[in-house]
């Protein structure tokens, strides 16, 4: 509670307004339920957990800069293309590769790298083939991501094995992919791209850079899988504990120990006292689903998915609905999951908590490169001058798209679990 009071005439004015408004309404619930005052300091400690984790992911993002991967996306970006369809496919490629660990400085290295290589292309091509590859990318990298906090929240809102979910959330990934690479080399196939004739200068330091890159990837999952799974630690508390020590291994094997801590120290601190709009959100958002909770309103929110029952897929196309819909109004996804959270008893009695978890991280994340006020969105924005709505047009059908795979996963699970 004192959190929100520091920190919020310091948010963004769409977090306080959202703050505010998610604060009154759990006021209201808070009124109407039977819950006592010496109640309330618990109301809102329900995400703490989250913006520990939130808190750790420049540590990973730091040894990251000091392995100095940053350098392997500007190469894999600058190599010999044919044409602006092939390029679209080796763009997108990146950023699914890199993304995961490089969160969001992927997508600012990798958009001035494309400016650059893009330099002779029309502005409007130009601006509509970065949009397009790096926002795209960026949320196929995030629906696998231990780091994605959309999908640590699923997780944390079902309780479902991160490994079981795993390869079903890979599978969406690769079916995207396969789909949005082969719609973007056939929109850009008549479009030429300079060629970089110094290309293939470093291939082979490249593709041992990257091999590096991939395995580390993969050991920190099975060092998260271990710890949640064997250890039996709590999936979000898992990943949050197990980044500073990984990370920091990491740069000792890569005899980078002392660029990560001059790097990681000054970006953690940064970080950590910027959280305003996190903590604004993330710390309202717990009060009003605990109050919803105990609030007899909560059977009006039920309504249309108890009307739903018996229907799975229409249950699947209501959540994706919700999701794009409060979105575009300018809702950030936590808090449409926030509200999901709210009626989730309700909502495992209908669904398998794998299926659950499924749905609710892919249909959030499928929503990421069409938020007209998410971060991705207006970091692209402000760097090719272009107007949010106008990226958010682009990449909107991407956006039905990936939820709709996410829907058609999801009930493909029904028939295991």
């Amino acid at each position: 509670m004192v959190m929100i009071i520091i920190n919020f005439p310091r948010a963004a004015r769409v977090f306080k307004i959202l703050g505010i408004i998610l604060l009154a309404a759990g006021t209201f619930f808070f009124f109407s339920s039977d819950a006592s005052v010496k109640e309330i300091p618990a109301f809102f400690a329900g995400n703490i957990g989250l913006l520990f984790l939130i808190s750790m992911l420049p540590w990973m993002n730091s040894v990251v800069k000091a392995g100095r991967y940053n350098k392997l996306l500007q190469s894999l970006l600058g190599g010999n293309v044919k044409g602006m369809g092939s390029f679209y496919v080796r763009s997108e490629v990146t950023m699914v590769s890199l993304a995961a660990f490089l969160n969001l400085s992927s997508a600012t290295i990798s958009q001035e790298l494309l400016k650059q290589q893009l330099e002779t292309v029309k502005t409007k091509v130009k601006n509509n083939f970065i949009a397009m590859s790096t926002l795209r990318g960026y949320s196929l990298a995030l629906l696998w991501s231990p780091l994605e906090i959309l999908l640590a929240t699923s997780i944390f809102i079902t309780g479902a094995n991160y490994l079981v979910v795993l390869p079903w959330m890979v599978m969406i990934a690769l079916l995207g992919f396969a789909l949005d690479a082969s719609i973007g080399k056939l929109l850009f196939r008549k479009h030429r791209v300079k060629r970089q004739s110094s290309a293939q200068k470093n291939l082979g330091a490249n593709k041992k850079k990257l091999t590096q890159f991939i395995s580390a990837l993969a050991m920190f999952l099975i060092v998260v899988v271990f710890l949640a799974n064997v250890v039996q630690f709590d999936f979000l508390f898992a990943v949050t504990i197990a980044i500073l020590p990984f990370a920091f291994t990491w740069a000792v094997l890569m005899k980078r120990k002392r660029s990560f801590i001059q790097i990681g120290w000054p970006t953690w601190k940064k970080h950590t006292n910027h959280l305003n709009n996190f903590i604004v959100l993330l710390l309202a958002l717990s009060f009003l689903t605990e109050t919803l909770n105990a609030s007899p309103y909560l059977g009006y929110l039920q309504e249309p998915i108890v009307a739903l029952e018996g229907s799975p897929l229409l249950i699947m196309l209501f959540i994706q609905a919700a999701f794009l819909g409060m979105t575009l109004l300018g809702v950030h996804p936590l808090a449409t999951m926030g509200i999901f959270g709210g009626v989730s008893e309700l909502l495992m009695g209908a669904l398998p908590e794998v299926t659950l978890t499924i749905l609710l991280a892919s249909c959030a994340i499928a929503t990421v490169p069409s938020a007209p006020y998410g971060l991705i969105v207006t970091i692209t924005s402000v760097g090719l001058r272009m107007n949010p709505y106008e990226i958010v047009l682009k990449n909107l059908p991407y956006s039905l798209l990936l939820g709709f795979l996410g829907v058609m996963v999801s009930l493909l699970t029904l028939v295991i679990y």
